[in-house]
């Protein structure tokens, strides 16, 4: 019946509302099939085919369209949220220049009352000394500089000046905050003028948020992000070959001819954007160790050659002076080397990532 489902009369959960309360509520995670995955060479963005391919430095595949537009709406985003922060500190500048002249004004005001003979709400109880110093010693004053019978001289230095400006200026500032606080308030969650907060004497918390300053890889993860900009995408070269069966554009590797895809690992070499697979990689590009009765006398038994086009693969450091002449860093250059392509899983436990989590608030029933 319906109600061997969902109970409303008892206090205690049935077993049905117990699986969905626990479904809803707690960790779910779920293995991902073969039909749940892109396949190779498809675009981070789009999720479709890459059209005229590129990867960033980490073997991340895009369109050229898509990652012209990622890298555009960034750089967009980031000049607005400079903009932003530009006009929060001239704000607060002005914030503060407006405190600090609301203190003088009142230590000017006060300075009249005082020559006027007129009391002062917040003045100093008598026997108290006026000046600064506890000991009662006017400023550039020091002990045992005067003799008896001698007139003192009275001498005052910048750096003093400006250390008692400072203070009396905090000393108004302060006794401008106590009046400001020790006005009656009014809970009033409906006026927005007496609005209660959290925040002390006006000020708001402060909240670091994390700065963009440059492009990062939308294909990235969010704790081990990394940058990429137009300089860096390298042009991918895939060997494509049309199927004789299917009448379908593949894309194989040039070396043995077997078609690329997530259950092979893929490689790309920069900067030429050739692609190879991981096998004839190890077999023919990088240096066995062995000696090469064909290489040429003169070459480096160390360098990694590109399997089409034979371009020098070998990642090299750089003089300063030839750092300074290009007038580019590490991240505005394509460094020479391989680089494994980004694929997705393949459904099996062994390659891939092939598990989803969902975690949630835990429900206890």
């Amino acid at each position: 019946m319906a109600h061997s489902k969902r109970n409303t009369s008892r206090p205690i959960f049935t077993s049905y509302e117990r699986d969905m309360a626990k479904a809803a509520w707690g960790a779910s995670s779920a293995r991902l099939s073969r039909e749940s995955f892109l396949p190779f060479s498809s675009c981070c963005l789009c999720l479709e085919p890459s059209i005229d391919p590129v990867s960033c430095s980490h073997g991340d595949i895009f369109c050229r369209e898509c990652a012209l537009s990622n890298v555009l709406a960034q750089k967009k985003e980031i000049r607005r949220t400079e903009k932003s922060r530009e006009h929060e500190a001239r704000e607060e500048l002005e914030d503060k220049k407006r405190r600090d002249l609301e203190a003088q004004e009142r230590s000017v005001r006060e300075f009249e009352l005082t020559q006027a003979g007129l009391e002062i709400k917040n003045a100093k109880p008598k026997g108290e000394s006026p000046t600064a110093d506890s000991g009662g010693a006017q400023p550039g004053e020091q002990d045992g500089a005067t003799k008896r019978g001698e007139k003192r001289k009275f001498s005052m230095d910048e750096d003093e000046l400006a250390r008692i400006v400072v203070e009396e200026r905090a000393k108004a500032r302060k006794a401008i905050d106590d009046e400001k606080a020790a006005k009656p308030t009014l809970p009033s969650f409906w006026s927005p003028s007496v609005t209660p907060s959290s925040n002390t004497n006006n000020a708001l918390h402060e909240v670091k948020k994390k700065v963009k300053s440059q492009p990062t890889c939308p294909a990235s993860q969010e704790d081990d992000p990394h940058y990429y900009s137009l300089h860096t995408l390298v042009t991918v070269h895939f060997t494509e070959e049309t199927d004789s069966a299917t009448k379908a554009t593949q894309r194989i590797c040039p070396s043995c001819k077997k078609a690329l895809s997530n259950s092979s690992k893929a490689v790309l070499a920069k900067p030429c954007g050739h692609v190879l697979c991981k096998n004839c990689v190890d077999k023919f590009m990088k240096p066995s160790g062995h000696h090469d009765p064909h290489a040429d006398p003169g070459s480096d038994p160390s360098a990694i050659r590109c399997y089409v086009c034979d371009a020098d693969l070998t990642e090299r450091k750089e003089l300063p002076a030839r750092k300074e002449k290009d007038g580019k860093g590490d991240r505005e250059r394509i460094r020479p080397g391989l680089v494994e392509l980004h694929h997705e899983g393949t459904g099996f436990s062994a390659s891939g990532a092939n598990k989803v989590k969902k975690n949630g608030v835990a429900f206890q029933c």
